[in-house]
């Protein structure tokens, strides 16, 4: 005892000394580093907000996005020509309203409307004007709306207009993309509607975030250094990545024009130029419409009208603003009134009663919306993928592919190496070396495709409404499962088996559980998809159908697989069986009772609980064997490693103490979190 702590004080001050000297070392690295990024970042960056691709007559706006700066004015430059751009009180690029005439028409629209190349007296509306004086145009077009904003807009302004016609100009070079996505020019973010299981319209996106670099002027840190604003561009750019969501153009305008109805208002609607699969809703909901085919534009920044083009857009509505009856004296009334709206098919709650998991009803209306349902499915992933290449995703995601490739590379040789090391040490493998194995093949498969998915996906920097979390939800789930079955039954690899079990038992359990979390996973996957585009009751019950079927039949063949077997090896194996028996019992009455959710939810409690528990089991062998074997303090390897870290031994024992707790802790943390899960 007397030469021991003379041993432990010299080695606890040269641990001490070592200490102090790779503190000093590693601070001197990163300030070095952080000196060469502020420089190489200077020379790259530029300082300051970046120009506005709207214009300086724009500001930003906490509910739509953008919109035109009140009594803004400035000259406004394309690759056409430059034109003067001056607004009204309501940032509307108009007249006050007090000069306009009380019963109004109000255009809506994006960059054709508000005229991004078209002098105040050139646009269509103020050629209207001149048509029709008696009434009073309001033009409320904002460059770069798509029919969402433009909805929002126009019931922001309706109490201030109060119009008897509401006008929508449809761009069909970009509305419908710009209906898709929560982002605009690669520096707008913007607001976007999805709807509901219970077929409710919701608007999703807020707080939308500012635009980037819109306010470096107002701190200093961010004005004098480089770094910090590029740090606050990354943090912004993992926080507010690009949403694509379903594309759902014929509802928004359903919605408008519901609401333009309700207030005793008309719509009418103008294409830029034929649009088959617009104009067939339009016909079919009677929505009075006209097309701009041949109105000539500039071939230079976006074919804006010229000012011919202009004349010909004014001349097309007011032909058919006579052809729907709007009378020459506002005073007269209308011939007829509006027609009533048709309802959408998809629009109504679809209501299916199945008594039973045999009743063909419920497969016959899955069956039928199927088709509809991967139409839309190819459609939302095409404007994914559209979205990805304009913002340069696939060459992002090109090099985080070759990143994660070599460093995968770098872990395989670490891996095999520290197993060949583990080997050699130990001809038998002990309790702690087996423990320690089983933890690291878990701890690599349970994180490694995760990883990799989720550095994918941000690499995109486009995320699909319900799909992208799904997805990771999903890839998660199963992941999870395989590692658990692998390090805890071990089936190709009896030498590191945590449960003594034969290898035939070893490898029925592991594939079942598998192939089980693998169901689980994609219920999750599907489900996101079914949400995103608001699909029919039918998909999704059938959905829960199927996993539920899926996972009683797994259930059942893992019982009958070991019906004849021997329970020497495993004490509960009765219990369990029985517990197994009642769970398939559980989940064919209710599939033949009618209730194919609370089914699915038996099952996805079955799989996720087994899971966790195999995980928790994992890092209780560990720590165990950890404490028991490695970090004893009465042994002399306690007393080495003790020396080692600089510490006396009974602090090894409370750090070894606390390691375990808090192993335990984070793995219950974990259960509990993953088990009120949505699955």
């Amino acid at each position: 005892m007397a030469m021991e702590q003379p041993l432990t004080d010299l080695a606890s001050k040269r641990g001490g000394g070592l200490l102090l000297r790779s503190v000093l070392v590693v601070s001197l690295i990163v300030v070095a580093t952080l000196f060469a990024a502020e420089l190489l970042l200077r020379v790259i960056d530029v300082s300051g907000p970046i120009r506005s691709e709207l214009g300086e007559a724009f500001q930003f706006d906490p509910e739509i996005g953008w919109v035109g700066a009140p009594n803004a004015a400035a000259q406004q430059t394309s690759g056409n020509r430059t034109i003067s751009v001056q607004h009204n009180g309501l940032g509307l690029r108009e007249r006050g309203l007090g000069d306009i005439a009380p019963d109004r028409f109000l255009f809506l629209g994006d960059s054709f409307t508000y005229g991004y190349d078209a002098e105040a007296g050139e646009r269509f509306s103020d050629l209207l004007q001149k048509a029709l004086p008696q009434y009073g145009m309001v033009n409320a077009g904002v460059s770069g709306y798509g029919t969402d904003q433009q909805f929002l807009l126009m019931k922001r302004l309706w109490n201030d207009v109060n119009p008897k016609y509401v006008v929508l100009t449809f761009c069909v070079d970009n509305d419908r993309d710009d209906n898709t996505s929560s982002y605009r020019y690669r520096k707008y973010h913007k607001p976007y509607f999805v709807r509901t299981g219970q077929g409710e319209w919701q608007v999703r996106g807020y707080p939308l975030p500012r635009p980037a670099r819109d306010d470096v002027t107002g701190s200093a840190w961010l004005e004098h250094f480089a770094l910090a604003r590029f740090a606050i561009d990354t943090y912004r750019a993992l926080r507010n990545r690009e949403i694509i969501v379903p594309d759902r153009t014929e509802d928004l305008i359903g919605m408008m024009r519901r609401t333009v109805e309700a207030r005793g208002a008309r719509l009418v609607v103008g294409l830029q130029r034929h649009e088959p699969r617009l104009e067939t809703y339009l016909q079919a909901q009677k929505i009075p419409y006209t097309t701009f085919d041949d109105a000539p534009g500039y071939p230079v920044a976006g074919w804006h009208w010229t000012p011919e083009g202009n004349a010909v857009v004014a001349k097309k509505y007011q032909a058919l603003f006579a052809e729907i009856g709007v009378p020459s004296d506002p005073r007269q009334a209308a011939s007829a009134p509006p027609p009533s709206a048709h309802n959408d098919a998809a629009g109504q709650q679809l209501t299916i009663t199945t008594p039973s998991v045999l009743s063909p009803s419920i497969w016959i209306a899955a069956a039928q919306a199927l088709p509809g349902e991967l139409i839309e499915l190819g459609r939302y992933l095409q404007n994914w993928s559209t979205a990805v290449q304009d913002s340069h995703g696939w060459l992002r995601v090109g090099v985080a592919l070759l990143v994660l490739t070599v460093l995968a590379m770098a872990m395989a040789m670490l891996w095999f190496g520290w197993q060949r090391r583990m080997t050699d040490v130990a001809g038998t493998r002990g309790r702690f070396s087996k423990a320690l194995s089983s933890f690291g093949v878990f701890l690599c498969l349970a994180f490694a495709t995760p990883l990799l998915t989720i550095t994918l996906l941000e690499a995109t920097e486009v995320r699909m409404i319900e799909i992208s979390y799904g997805f990771i939800a999903g890839v998660v789930i199963a992941a999870f499962g395989r590692a658990v079955a692998l390090g805890v039954f071990a089936p190709d690899a009896p030498q590191r088996r945590l449960i003594a079990l034969d290898d035939l038992t070893a490898r029925s359990l592991a594939n079942h559980l598998i192939w089980g979390t693998r169901a689980l996973g994609a219920l999750l996957v599907v489900l996101a998809v079914h949400k995103a585009l608001a699909a029919p009751t039918a998909m999704i019950v059938a959905t829960n159908m199927l996993f539920a079927l899926v996972s009683g039949v797994l259930l059942l063949h893992l019982l009958l697989s070991h019906l004849r077997g021997g329970e020497k090896t495993l004490p509960l194996a009765r219990w369990l069986r029985g517990l197994g028996w009642l769970v398939v019992g559980i989940i064919a009455i209710a599939l033949i009772a009618g209730y194919p959710t609370f089914a699915a939810f038996v099952a996805a409690r079955v799989i996720s609980i087994s899971a966790l528990l195999g995980g928790l089991y994992v890092l209780l062998a560990l720590g165990n064997a950890l404490f028991a074997e490695r970090l004893a303090v009465d042994t002399s390897r306690g007393q080495e490693l003790a020396a080692d870290f600089g510490v006396g031994t009974p602090w090894l024992g409370f750090a070894a103490i606390l390691t375990v707790a808090a192993m335990c802790l984070g793995a219950m943390l974990a259960a509990l979190v993953l088990y009120i899960g949505p699955w």
